[in-house]
């Protein structure tokens, strides 16, 4: 039998940062030689050609997640404005520049994998549309057949085709970008297929879980309906996702998770106040900046939390950053010891989240952000009529590319094709969906407003 470390090519230089993992990280933190070790040939999705030299595994796909088309494409692609607006908003790449600081920073201090936190936190938005949530909500809706574009015959014979043993392959009527992450590491993009000949980057099992894992699960009847991908233990069904289980992953995928809420939360306030939607009078009013930020800031810091003016919000963000930062370790640490956690398959064992706030912090967050923040920022006026642009368009290319697929770039349509009939998929009608989604998933903002304008403006300029 093949020993592992011939099938993985690992170095003496790599063997010795295994080592180091052994002696510095806590016993629950994901260390390579160990995975490697359980999981075997399944360690990586795909056997790598190259030999590891100065990395382990994580370090890998931290840096092929980096050097990624996927990757760059982030820095044109909405967080809450969209590209036209103004330089100095939020985008996917910043986001996920700071929720690679802040994860890897909790990570240090739980004495967790730092490399396998930022190659989880950099691919954590890849599966993202152009114009942010508003483009991942048309694409969704298109695809569970709620749409004018797949309502009629066309929608009834692709009904059919759903039911067909072969769509427990690939999440297709459905989505959700947690998910669409997954397909572009593991199948879309093709800048290793010397090395796979399926497509993706090649990763480890353990970051294209915590990749997956980020996601914020609806559990409603009604939201699980409407978002059928939005939810682990609904993925189960497909052949691709059976391997992830139903726990939060990883206390390393966790970090990501806490991290990318609190960029979140930071960002969205940060472009409201620069935008003049927010008003800082009205922000310092709630019971969640007001009585939990100012009670754990004062106990770090001894002093006051108080956004006073735009010019101000710097050192808000500062002390804000402090206070969460600093809470979810003191409570992570709690939370290990009571739940008795030992080692990294105890963590996996657990159906609660490990890593994240206090109870009485994250419930005054949650109300903040998804009534104070979703009343005063994300029904304005300005920001709806973003959303309202960004599905708008996001909704006609479908219809222009699912009527005329000779509209989507030729090398692009031939590499999808080939992938997804590889792994199974031979309807024409399915594979010429699940390759539209891909194009129209994987644009930037500016690349899918010009492509709209080529398609439906008559009287631009186009080029070729």
């Amino acid at each position: 039998m093949t020993n592992l470390s011939d099938y993985y090519r690992i170095t003496s230089s790599a063997k010795a940062l295994e080592e180091q993992e052994w002696k510095t990280l806590a016993s629950y933190a994901l260390k390579a030689k160990e995975r490697r070790n359980k999981l075997k040939k399944k360690f990586r999705e795909y056997r790598p050609n190259a030999p590891l030299e100065h990395r382990t595994a994580y370090h890998r796909d931290r840096d092929r997640i980096l050097w990624s088309k996927a990757f760059k494409r982030l820095q044109h692609k909405t967080q809450v404005f969209p590209h036209y607006v103004e330089d100095h908003y939020k985008r996917r790449l910043t986001h996920s520049l700071e929720v690679s600081q802040i994860a890897t920073t909790v990570a240090r201090a739980l004495k967790l994998n730092e490399a396998a936190t930022e190659a989880i936190a950099l691919g954590h938005d890849l599966g993202h549309t152009p114009f942010g949530h508003a483009g991942e909500k048309a694409l969704n809706e298109i695809l569970t057949l709620k749409s004018e574009i797949l309502n009629a015959k066309v929608g009834k014979e692709l009904k059919k085709l759903s039911k067909l043993k072969t769509n427990n392959i690939v999440p297709i009527f459905g989505f959700d970008h947690c998910v669409h992450a997954i397909e572009v590491v593991s199948r879309i993009e093709k800048e290793y297929d010397e090395e796979t000949e399926h497509g993706g980057f090649n990763l480890t099992f353990d970051v294209r879980d915590g990749i997956l894992k980020h996601m914020c699960e609806r559990t409603t009847a009604k939201e699980k309906r409407e978002r059928p991908f939005s939810n682990i233990a609904g993925l189960k069904r497909f052949e691709k996702y059976r391997c992830f289980g139903t726990n939060k992953g990883c206390l390393e995928a966790q970090c990501v998770y806490f991290a990318d809420k609190v960029t979140y939360l930071l960002g969205d306030i940060e472009d409201g106040v620069r935008s003049d939607i927010l008003e800082c009078e009205e922000l310092n009013k709630h019971a969640f900046i007001q009585k939990y930020l100012r009670k754990y800031y004062k106990k770090y810091r001894h002093s006051k939390l108080e956004l006073l003016s735009k010019t101000n919000f710097p050192l808000f963000r500062s002390k804000v950053l402090t206070t969460l930062i600093l809470n979810c370790i003191d409570t992570s640490n709690e939370n290990i010891q009571n739940n008795k956690i030992k080692n990294f398959y105890k963590v996996l064992s657990k159906c609660n989240r490990i890593v994240f706030v206090s109870d009485d912090l994250n419930k005054s967050w949650k109300d903040f952000y998804q009534t104070w923040m979703a009343n005063n920022l994300f029904k304005n006026d300005r920001v709806v009529a973003c959303s309202f642009k960004a599905e708008k368009i996001v909704t006609d290319l479908f219809n222009a590319y699912f009527q005329n697929p000779d509209l989507i770039d030729a090398k692009y349509y031939k590499h999808c094709l080939k992938v997804y009939k590889k792994i199974g998929i031979s309807d024409k009608k399915l594979l010429k969906l699940i390759i539209v989604r891909n194009y129209i998933a994987g644009m930037t903002d500016p690349f899918a407003s010009d492509q709209h304008a080529r398609l439906y403006m008559a009287l631009e300029r186009i080029r070729f």
